[in-house]
């Protein structure tokens, strides 16, 4: 490659497959053309395309469009477009999830495909290849599956707002293969994990306990305020519900009450530390509250154990002591709204109780 200046313009002039091709540089100083044709010359160099094309980005960095919508733009867009609507969650921590997926696939798209720069650029093979990225750390179906459904509904709002943005998410979703979709643990387990809870301290031995009793979620567990427990009944909206406004409402039997009496108040909430770090995906917040220590402490390991474990004990319990279908399913929540918006709690409160109790035992 050689340079030469043609009116006030530097020209390159070069080989490629046997052919001699002239490109004016667009500089009009030699020291500028020079820049331009070494990294031209590093990039030729390079092993593969991809490494080339890292090289030639760093020196011709893309700048959105005008009128585009910026990657750290998306939120503020599509929240403004939600709340217009009147589409938002109607649970807080949906749209805490919902921002927490849109920011997983930012730092994604920053570090793999860094001249991705606005929403209308992400098109279909780039959104397969996040799906693909999921699938390689490990995921489960289920969990990729709502990452990308939350998504498709960050999306859906955004294609009001910008004609040149079509929702790539929508046949990305995977099919749900997942073998073992979570164990119940045994009473020898359930055992170990209460006492290791209690060494490891930060409330999970009052959590454990909950989801044991309750079969409520973690995430419901760990956002509970003292004013969703009034005599002895916690009456809360699992945030699977929230949207219709269903709620739950269950007695707590003895252990419960204990574990919850044993607890100080330090606000609002019975777990003020779970309830600020949950949905919180950051490493320091993963290692500082992880039920995976609690686990490792009780000597329990292998796939399909997990702190959603508690509610399939909590479901498997109740079965082994003989409590009805319907009862379960006041208990433990409701596959439709329809199924859940029949049922009278209070009218069935001493039944619930009794089932309750029984597989306590």
């Amino acid at each position: 490659m050689k340079l030469s200046k043609k009116g006030k313009y530097w020209w390159i002039d070069y080989r490629a497959n046997g052919k001699r091709y002239r490109q004016s540089t667009g500089a009009t100083s030699y020291a500028a053309a020079k820049l331009w044709m070494d990294q031209i010359d590093v990039a030729r160099k390079m092993p593969t395309f991809e490494s080339a094309v890292e090289v030639l980005r760093k020196f011709y960095p893309e700048k959105p469009a005008v009128g585009k919508i910026a990657l750290d733009a998306i939120w503020a867009a599509y929240e403004s477009l939600a709340k217009a609507t009147g589409k938002q969650t109607a649970d807080p921590r949906g749209m805490v999830r919902r921002k927490n997926q849109l920011d997983r696939l930012i730092q994604w798209l920053k570090a793999k495909r860094g001249t991705i720069q606005t929403a209308e650029q992400i098109t279909g093979p780039i959104a397969a290849g996040f799906a693909a990225h999921l699938a390689d750390l490990g995921l489960k179906t289920k969990t990729r599956a709502n990452i990308i459904g939350e998504l498709g509904c960050i999306w859906r709002m955004l294609e009001k707002a910008s004609t040149d943005i079509k929702n790539p998410w929508g046949n990305l979703a995977p099919r749900n293969t997942d073998s073992e979709r979570g164990l119940a643990f045994s009473p020898e387990q359930e055992k170990r994990l209460l006492e290791a809870a209690k060494q490891i301290g930060k409330d999970w031995y009052a959590v454990c306990i909950l989801m044991r009793h309750t079969g409520l979620r973690y995430s419901d567990v760990a956002r509970l305020q003292w004013s969703d427990i009034k005599d002895g009944i916690l009456e809360t909206v699992p945030h699977k519900t929230a949207n219709s406004k269903i709620s739950v409402m269950i007695p707590l039997v003895d252990a419960a009450k204990t574990a919850v009496d044993a607890l100080e108040r330090r606000g609002d909430f019975l777990f003020p530390l779970h309830a600020e770090l949950y949905g919180d995906r950051s490493r320091a917040s993963r290692e500082e509250l992880s039920f995976r220590e609690v686990m490792t402490a009780a000597g329990i390991a292998g796939k399909g154990f997990t702190i959603h474990s508690w509610r399939h004990t909590a479901a498997t319990r109740l079965a082994e002591a003989g409590a009805d279908m319907e009862t379960r399913k006041r208990i433990l929540g409701h596959r439709t709204d329809e199924m859940a918006a029949h049922y009278d709690h209070a009218a069935h409160l001493e039944q619930t109780r009794a089932a309750l109790n029984a597989a306590a035992t």
